[in-house]
């Protein structure tokens, strides 16, 4: 338990990050290329060793940034300003993706069924060092999000096709939404009023009202839809249909589709970077983040990775920007 704290006391001298940067994590290469978003290029490379690791989140201070191991399940701690590997933690029986509590207290871990646990959100405790709590969700936990006040956390099951509100105060689910096809991304407006969840095989997104957490609308999709991003100003939402390597922009104010956008091959997550440019996304058999210009919603640029990128993850500690886009 003393390792981590006194890991973020010494993080806690050290000088912040002058631009913001995106960490992606290299499956194949067990690596984090780390991208300067100002300039959009590779300013470094962080070896995470053997255990395949795939999904990245930081932690709100924005000092270490919490990685899964598919392989080994575990779970790997980046001191951000050092850019280097400083533990891995045991967790769970098959742990696929993680996130963070809005004050940073708890890392909510989703765990795959597997010999040695249920399909089940793994509530670990920062300060403790320890499993304060698990909740049961239906099977393949897959995407997780939070509403601001971190009241709830909603998790997407994959294989079940469904959307669960928990309460975390109590760690119940307290709702449950059908969506149909296999359910992945989540995307939640800047009020936390419209919940935005990807149905894959079912191809459309599904929106929620939060207030009740019924669905209250669908919009179809030209494709399988895994991840949906919102833009910093909310006026679009991307999704990604990686069987079919193409982006879709949505526009939120009436639900249209404004923009297809070809990816060179299997973009999985998108990120908008903080002064509301450039969406950036992963993609995996390209070995490549490809960079999307809000203003066109034209590709402008592809930047060269390690292999099979997949997770990705934006330093906290810049203030986004919002600038003007085109109207649709």
């Amino acid at each position: 338990m003393i390792w981590l704290v006194t890991l973020l006391v010494a993080l806690g001298t050290a000088s912040p990050a002058t631009a913001a940067t995106l960490f992606v994590t290299n499956t194949k290469s067990a690596s984090v290329s780390v991208i300067d978003t100002d300039t959009l290029e590779v300013i470094g490379t962080i070896p995470l060793g053997p255990g395949k690791p795939n999904r990245i989140v930081f932690h709100p201070d924005g000092k270490t940034a919490w990685v899964v191991y598919d392989k080994s399940h575990e779970l790997g701690i980046v001191d951000a300003e050092a850019r280097k590997l400083v533990r891995r933690v045991k967790i769970g029986g098959n742990p696929y993706n993680l996130a963070f509590s809005p004050d940073g207290a708890h890392v909510y871990v989703l765990d795959w069924s597997s010999d040695a646990s249920d399909d089940e959100v793994i509530v670990y405790d920062i300060k403790a060092e320890r499993i304060a709590g698990r909740i049961e969700v239906s099977t393949w936990p897959a995407h997780g999000v939070f509403t601001r006040d971190g009241k709830t956390f909603y998790v997407s099951s994959e294989t079940a096709g469904n959307v669960a509100a928990i309460d975390t105060a109590s760690r119940r689910v307290i709702a449950t939404m059908e969506t149909g096809g296999d359910a992945m991304g989540l995307a939640l407006t800047a009020d936390g009023r419209l919940l935005y969840a990807a149905a894959g095989e079912n191809r459309r997104l599904v929106k929620v009202d939060t207030a009740t957490n019924k669905a209250i609308g669908t919009i179809p999709l030209p494709g399988i839809v895994h991840d949906a991003v919102l833009t910093l100003d909310g006026q679009y939402i991307f999704t990604t249909l990686r069987k079919s390597n193409k982006l879709v922009v949505v526009r939120t104010a009436d639900d249209k589709i404004v923009a297809t956008i070809p990816q060179p091959a299997y973009p999985d997550l998108v990120v908008m970077e903080p002064s509301g440019r450039h969406a950036l996304v992963s993609n995996r058999y390209a070995n490549a983040v490809t960079v999307i210009a809000l203003d066109t919603f034209k590709q402008v640029r592809s930047i060269p990775v390690g292999k099979a990128p997949h997770g990705m993850a934006l330093r906290p500690g810049v203030t986004p920007r919002v600038s003007s886009r085109r109207a649709g």
